[in-house]
């Protein structure tokens, strides 16, 4: 009897602090991230990302204000987050790896996004950007609900194995693998960004696994991530199946991960923690851009 009153209350317990670490998590996703993602909705419901660059002497703002207009003019798209693209963190071979605008909509079906997309008044608001992609994905809902969740776990198992903490980061130095290969610099361009928002970054990742071995130095990569992430209080706000829906670029996995802000970034690129790590980020091929939300920030929407 006193073990299942034990039972009981540790039970209790962690559906206390699930609870508490899934509002918590929800909380920066509607504040800091200007996420608007539904947290239940149908399982035909359709998710796309799109990537734009825009043209000479164009406002990424307003190119952006522009493909969320015609998403949600259309009665049936609704746009969940966007965002200003800094660098490629992750250079994929399959695409263009310079980007300056993405928003992540959902539609309530496949076929409701084909509608959408073939519709003229979306090929035209297209036609105006020097070039877009658009990549399908499929964002189950209770996968998404149990994240943060996993990332409590997580943090439960490297508490009880006194696992050494991840922070503060420690400079590398300027002969760091990342330096070497110019991620440092590359995410010196995030401060392009500071005056519009610097205290989140979205890095959206279209993913194709590599080879068994390749998988294998993958996940220990991303096991010490996950653990950084459950100690700080961040990590993945979508994940799901990536879908071609144009063109001949294939990915197989979609994973978007909020991060706190720009110096959280620059300073985890650079440190002795993703140095060490960093070897076992292993993929076929990834395009991983970094995004400042900016979604509240749109002009307000033409009604002409």
């Amino acid at each position: 009897m006193i073990l299942l009153d034990v039972l009981l209350v540790i039970g209790l317990l962690f559906v206390g602090a699930s609870l508490w670490q899934h509002f918590r998590y929800l909380k920066l996703r509607r504040e800091r991230i200007d996420d608007r993602q539904p947290l239940v909705y149908p399982g035909r419901s359709f998710h796309a990302v799109t990537i734009l660059k825009a043209g000479p002497e164009r406002s990424a703002l307003d190119e952006l204000r522009a493909l969320r207009d015609v998403i949600e003019g259309s009665g049936d798209g609704s746009v969940v987050y966007a965002g200003l693209v800094g660098p490629a963190m992750a250079k994929s071979e399959q695409l263009a790896n310079d980007w300056d605008g993405l928003i992540f909509a959902q539609y309530p079906s496949r076929e409701a996004f084909d509608a959408t997309t073939t519709a003229d008044a979306y090929r035209e608001v297209l036609a105006r950007y020097e070039r877009t992609h658009t990549h399908g994905a499929v964002r189950g809902a209770a996968l998404n609900l149990l994240v943060p969740v996993g990332l409590l776990l997580i943090r439960l198992r490297d508490l009880v194995l006194r696992k050494p903490s991840a922070f503060p980061f420690e400079p590398a130095g300027e002969d760091s693998m990342t330096a070497r290969h110019g991620v440092v610099k590359d995410v010196e361009q995030l401060d392009a960004f500071r005056e519009i928002k610097d205290d989140a970054v979205v890095i959206f990742n279209l993913i194709e696994p590599g080879d068994s071995a390749q998988q294998k130095a993958n996940r220990r990569y991303g096991m010490s991530m996950f653990s950084s992430m459950a100690e700080g209080g961040y990590g993945p706000v979508h994940v799901g199946r990536a879908v071609g829906v144009e063109g001949e670029a294939r990915f197989s996995q979609f994973v978007a991960v909020y991060y706190p802000g720009i110096d959280h970034v620059q300073a985890m690129v650079g440190s002795t923690f993703m140095n060490r790590i960093g070897s076992g980020k292993q993929l076929g091929d990834s395009l991983a851009v970094a995004t400042v939300p900016v979604l509240s920030k749109l002009p307000a929407r033409r009604t002409e």
